[in-house]
Parts: structure tokens; C-alpha cells; sequence
């Protein structure tokens, strides 16, 4: 088992909890960041109940001041850092333009910049890692599949995955590997408000393994990502949304072979 260090934003809740919880089990110390410090509580009571080590930061990442911090009080208490895991992230739903100054900025400062912020004040550390650094960003299969009212959400998801490819190149003689996962439809407690009996009727007649997915299926991704088996993996974005978008399916509707 790995004897490194993770550090995963949005942990109190949802895939960051999946993810922080994941890499706890696989044998990593897991440094918490979320704005909530009751969630981050409770993630790190679970991992220290089951054997972990975890340490939690209160840290809103749109702040590049407070991602300074965080990461700083992380290499004080354990002296290195060997994976990040760009998780955290908020939704606005509004049709573009009905969106203030303030909604579009704090979506893509939380989204986008914040996965920046983590990566710039990590790489000097990620650099050092005797097993190889590893950033993981948390993208969304809206990145490339956005639906109304989510505008600033994909917006920032898409720019998250242009970070990945610029990163994975500028730090690939660093031997810093840079991965993207974007999630299809996950029961979080963010989502979970979405997912109408209506809707999630919908969803799991166009998903073909015909399910809406768990955290855990991200977490798991995610801990792959981090390992050994995937060192010569970088610049590459996981979409793990049980086939969604791949469908070409028109519902009610049958093809025949000839048509």
C-alpha cells in the first residue's frame, strides 16, 4: 500500500468524501479542505474510525490566500504532498442571462480557479514525491454534454479540462502526472435535489447500464489514478458516466437493420 499524502478539496460531502474515505482505505494520510468544517468533521472522523490518518482544513479554495495556507499546514504536519484531488465545486442555476457579475464569479473562481490555486501552490511539493505527483481534477460530463441553467458550471468544467492538458504537458518531465474524471450522473447530496422520480426516470432510460451512479464509482477512478498502474496516464480526461454520453438512442423508437 501506498505511504503517501492525498489532499482532496470538497471532502465533507459527496465524491470528495468518496474520494477522501478511498484513499484513506488504500493507505494514504488525506489532508480534508472544504468551507464546511462540521462535513469535514465527519469525514475525518470515519477515516480515523477506520484505521486512517486525516487532518481537516476549513478552506474556501476561490481564495488563493487560504489554498496557500492549507497547503502549507499540510507539508508542516507530514512533510509532503503526493496527490491532489480537485474536487471542490458549487452550481448556480440560472439561464446565462439572468446570471450577476457575482453568480458567473463565483462559480468559475470555485471551480476553475480554485483547481489552479491548488495545483500552483502543490507542484513544488508534488515535484518532491518519492512515488511520482499526481493531480486529479474532478471535471463533469457537462463539460461536454451542458444542459440549460447550467452555463457557468460547464463553462468552468470545460476550462477545468484545458487546465488538465496544460498541466499534464508542463509537468510531465516533472514525472507529475494530470488527469481529469468527469462524472456522469452521481446521487450526491448537491445532485440529489435534481433527481425528481420524473427525472431520474429519464436519466436511467437514456444511461445504458440503465443506473444513476454513486461517489464511489468516482472514487474509485480516482484511486486508480493516483497509483502506480497509471503512471504513463496523463493528460486524459475519465468520463465515467455509464455510457450517457454515448447514446445515440431515440426514445420510443426502434431501428431497424435496413432502414
Amino acid at each position: 500500500m501506498p505511504e503517501g499524502v492525498a489532499v482532496v478539496t470538497g471532502a465533507g460531502q459527496g465524491i470528495g468524501e468518496a474520494c477522501a474515505k478511498q484513499l484513506a482505505a488504500a493507505g494514504y494520510k488525506v489532508s480534508l479542505f472544504d468551507i464546511n468544517a462540521q462535513a469535514l468533521s465527519r469525514t475525518a472522523d470515519a477515516i480515523r474510525g477506520a484505521g486512517g490518518e486525516a487532518m481537516t482544513h476549513v478552506v474556501d479554495v476561490s481564495a488563493s490566500p487560504a489554498v496557500d495556507a492549507g497547503i502549507q499546514a499540510t507539508v508542516v504536519q507530514w512533510q509532503s504532498i503526493d496527490v491532489i484531488v480537485n474536487n471542490a465545486g458549487i452550481v448556480v442555476q440560472k439561464l446565462m442571462e439572468h446570471l450577476t457579475d457575482g453568480e458567473w464569479d463565483k462559480v468559475v473562481r470555485t471551480n476553475l480557479f480554485g483547481a489552479f490555486y491548488m495545483a500552483r501552490a502543490a507542484i513544488p511539493y508534488l515535484r518532491q514525491s518519492q512515488q511520482g505527483g499526481r493531480i486529479i481534477n474532478i471535471s463533469s460530463l457537462l463539460s461536454t454534454v451542458p444542459r440549460p441553467l447550467n452555463g457557468p458550471y460547464a463553462t468552468s468544467k470545460a476550462g477545468m479540462e484545458g487546465l488538465t492538458r496544460a498541466l499534464a504537458l508542463e509537468l510531465a518531465g516533472d514525472h507529475i502526472t494530470v488527469n481529469a474524471v468527469a462524472p456522469g450522473h452521481i446521487w450526491t447530496p448537491l445532485t440529489e435535489p435534481m433527481f425528481t422520480p420524473a427525472v431520474q426516470k429519464e436519466f436511467e432510460r437514456r444511461i445504458p447500464l440503465g443506473f444513476i451512479g454513486k461517489a464511489q464509482a468516482i472514487a474509485d477512478v480516482v484511486v486508480f489514478l493516483a497509483s502506480a498502474q497509471a503512471a504513463y496516464i496523463t493528460g486524459q480526461c475519465i468520463v465515467t458516466d455509464g455510457g450517457y454520453n454515448i447514446n445515440g438512442n431515440l426514445p420510443d423508437v426502434a431501428f431497424g437493420e435496413n432502414p
